[in-house]
């Protein structure tokens, strides 16, 4: 057993390795979790800010004139 410990002349080396590697991941899980914390926080932010009259559905663009405002942006208004 000591000598799997041990590894040889390579030990400090593949202790560091591992080390490095362990560090790695738990700061990458830490800062997973957190943003999954604070985008979950969001939703539940704009969950209660939603209208429930708000309509969730297709939307007719056949009546919506608006992009119309932008078609003469290069002809002069006098």
């Amino acid at each position: 057993m000591q000598d799997f410990f041990d590894m040889g002349a390579y030990s400090s080396f593949i202790w560091a390795a591992y080390i490095t590697t362990a560090v790695v991941m738990v700061g990458l899980f830490v800062a997973s979790w957190r943003r999954l914390r604070a985008r979950e926080a969001a939703l539940a932010d704009l969950l209660e800010t939603f209208d429930v009259s708000t309509p969730v559905g297709p939307v007719d663009v056949s009546d919506n004139h608006s992009c119309n405002d932008f078609d003469n942006l290069d002809s002069p208004t006098s």
